[in-house]
């Protein structure tokens, strides 16, 4: 069969912007750059101006997260930036913050910040910044799940931290110890590399090589592990503290990940460590 070169052309054309739409149907996020955002905040009564000029700039970045048409679920945003402010993390982690959140806010330039007071005598300080949303166009995926079991809600010092990971599609492991006193990488660590777990088959952890060995100096210490299963092998590199491990869950999109998280205590503490 012969073409004309202009019918050669018109599906050349098509194929063309088939391709330009599905590429973009595939991409997981949008990056949009947004100027002279302002925040406004007061204070109450034992803030200080530095604590009140940190939520003026959060009110700045909910301020943004709505002019880039992200307004569902906002209210996880204004707990997730008081989280931030008071260095609670732990209640971060047993919320649903990280199922509702759908973009984050990078590269805040604050650029004048103008601070004064209420009538009634109050801290008011208003900040005016530049930033960057990243906006997912992907929301939860409801099929990539995992059953984690193992956890006691007691361990004893010294005791040694079991626990089971069953995916339920294709994915990669990470594992954070979070304590009152310090923060590690549980998995993958010296002894056990990233590895991919099979759909519907069960892993322990740790394997053979080496025992997770729950310690503390308090006679009673409060723990946490939080767990993240990925579609994709994305190494956690940054130190680890609760902030930075927030940090790099939001830089994911939210169907590529699912968050588990457990605490527990530890009785009768004395050291810490991972023993071979």
């Amino acid at each position: 069969m012969n073409l004309s070169k202009h019918t050669k052309l018109v599906l050349i054309l098509f194929f063309e912007l088939i391709f330009i739409f599905s590429a973009y149907a595939q991409k997981d996020y949008e990056e949009i750059k947004l100027k002279d955002i302002q925040g406004k905040a007061v204070g109450g009564e034992i803030e200080t101006p530095k604590q009140v000029k940190s939520k003026a700039v959060n009110n700045a970045k909910i301020e943004a997260l709505r002019k880039a048409g992200i307004e569902e679920n906002i209210n996880s945003y204004s707990d997730l930036f008081k989280t931030e402010e008071s260095n609670k993390y732990e209640e971060l982690f047993i919320s649903n913050v990280f199922s509702n959140i759908r973009g984050s806010v990078k590269d805040v330039e604050i650029l004048s910040t103008k601070q004064g007071f209420t009538p009634e005598g109050q801290i008011q300080v208003t900040v005016v910044i530049n930033c960057t949303v990243i906006k997912y166009n992907t929301s939860s995926d409801l099929t990539f799940d995992a059953w984690i079991d193992g956890f006691k809600m007691f361990y004893n010092n010294n005791e040694a931290l079991e626990f089971t990971v069953k995916p339920s599609q294709d994915a990669y492991f990470r594992a954070f110890l979070i304590t009152n006193d310090d923060a590690y990488v549980l998995f993958p660590n010296d002894y056990e590399k990233s590895y991919l777990l099979k759909k519907d088959t069960e892993y322990k952890f740790p394997s053979q090589k080496i025992e997770y060995i729950l310690t503390a100096e308090k006679k009673s210490n409060a723990h946490r592990v939080i767990s993240v299963l990925l579609k994709e092998d994305i190494p956690y590199t940054d130190e680890v503290t609760y902030k930075n491990i927030t940090k790099w869950i939001f830089n994911m999109p939210p169907n590529k990940r699912v968050i588990k998280s457990f605490g527990f205590s530890v009785v009768n503490n004395q050291n810490k460590g991972v023993r071979e």
